[in-house]
């Protein structure tokens, strides 16, 4: 028998809120290199940044990739830049199917909760003006490790207080999520955002989520 879906968890920048245009900006002016050849650099060292052992604020790890872009490039890094390049992450707009979708989840019964890879001094900047479309945020901060790290999803179900089968994972992410996500029994749905992800069971929108959701339900 298939256990009632509890909660409905989400990954938040790249998935609920565009971080490719909150950074994107920042990047381009500070690198001095067109925005999507500075967004395919970062990515790459952020990737590798995440999964070093221990454990440091995220705020800290963005400005550690751009430290390290600027010496690739032979510019000199100042804090400023690095402040920067934090607002801009905090302040990434929401994809525009965010609030309907969200709001359809709620209307038909589930938890809606976040697992990010940040921490809360900026995702409560981020989710300033749709926080109470959301019952629980967990960080990386929270957890102390970071995506794909399954041990940050084993944790966060702990936190949620329910089992893995009473879950759906959302991201536009694989690496991060799904696959880390669905090792643990989590059942997971891709969101296309437009990044060449591919994944079992897909959607375009919150709201064709929501609606997929409710079908299955029944």
């Amino acid at each position: 028998m298939v256990a009632r879906i509890k909660y409905v968890t989400f990954d938040c920048y790249g998935t609920l809120f565009d971080w490719r245009h909150g950074i994107g900006s920042v990047l381009e002016y500070v690198l001095r290199e067109p925005k999507d050849d500075a967004l395919r650099e970062f990515f790459k060292v952020e990737r590798t940044m995440i999964t070093r052992p221990g454990f440091r604020r995220y705020s800290d790890v963005l400005k550690d990739v751009l430290k390290e872009l600027m010496r690739r490039k032979g510019l000199q890094y100042r804090e400023v830049y690095g402040e920067a390049l934090v607002v801009g992450f905090a302040k990434s707009p929401p994809f525009p199917d965010l609030v309907p979708g969200l709001k359809a989840l709620r209307l038909a019964g589930y938890g809606v909760a976040i697992i990010s890879n940040t921490e809360r001094r900026l995702i409560e900047v981020t989710l300033s003006g749709v926080d109470k479309l959301i019952d629980n945020v967990i960080t990386a901060e929270d957890l102390g490790r970071y995506k794909p790290d399954e041990e940050a999803f084993v944790r966060a179900l702990k936190l949620l207080g329910v089992k893995a089968d009473e879950v759906v994972h959302v991201s536009a992410y694989t690496y991060y999520d799904l696959i880390p996500a669905s090792k643990l029994g989590i059942r997971t749905v891709l969101v296309d955002r437009g990044y060449g992800e591919e994944w079992g069971l897909k959607v375009l929108s919150l709201e064709e989520l929501a609606s997929m959701l409710d079908h299955a339900s029944r």
